[in-house]
């Protein structure tokens, strides 16, 4: 009888406790604005990616951001574009990323191992045209504990991770150049 409630209790422990993962807060972006006072021109984008397992690609990052951008109802959002700004209204958006991951590994017993994990994303964007400039950045975090036991954890998920990083982070930064076209349109009046 004993036996069978330790192993009992043993599996319970080891399917709650393979992984514990703290997010970060879901930001809500949704229809900031009443109407679009600015187009941008997504241009360049540059990635400094120091992750071992933790890769978004490019197409990814410029739909997130693109679909971020367009979601707060604040901008007309649009790929490069080939010919000369035609209006003081109407900006190329220069974005860098930088990705980076931190993993460690503490070994409780030899029954039993601890990782900690941290994603981090950092997006610079740089709006411009020839007499304003906007800069936003932002930083977007994810933590992970996981434990094994017995060697055995649940299967990683690390696509789920990769875009809990990334739309939170192109949620802040779409939020925080809304803020910096607000300051710069109030310091016009």
């Amino acid at each position: 009888m004993m036996k069978k409630i330790l192993f009992t209790l043993f599996v319970i422990l080891f399917i709650a406790g393979c992984a514990d993962k703290k997010r970060v807060l879901n930001i809500e972006n949704r229809g900031l604005c009443s109407a679009p006072s600015a187009t941008l021109y997504l241009n360049t984008l540059e990635i400094q990616n120091s992750a071992k397992t933790f890769n978004i690609s490019p197409d990814e990052i410029r739909k997130a951001l693109a679909d971020s951008l367009k979601e707060t109802n604040c901008f007309y959002v649009f790929n490069k574009k080939a010919e000369p700004l035609k209006s003081e209204n109407e900006y190329l958006v220069e974005t860098k990323v930088s990705l980076f991951q931190e993993q460690e590994i503490i070994e409780k017993n030899i029954f039993k191992k601890e990782e900690k994990e941290r994603l981090s994303m950092t997006i610079a964007l740089y709006a411009h045209n020839e007499s304003k400039k906007i800069n936003a950045n932002t930083t977007s975090e994810l933590f992970i504990d996981k434990t094994k036991i017995l060697g055995f954890t649940t299967q990683k998920d690390s696509a789920e991770d990769s875009e809990t990083v990334l739309k939170n982070a192109v949620k802040q930064v779409s939020i925080l150049l809304k803020d910096g076209f607000e300051k710069l349109q109030n310091s016009e009046k």
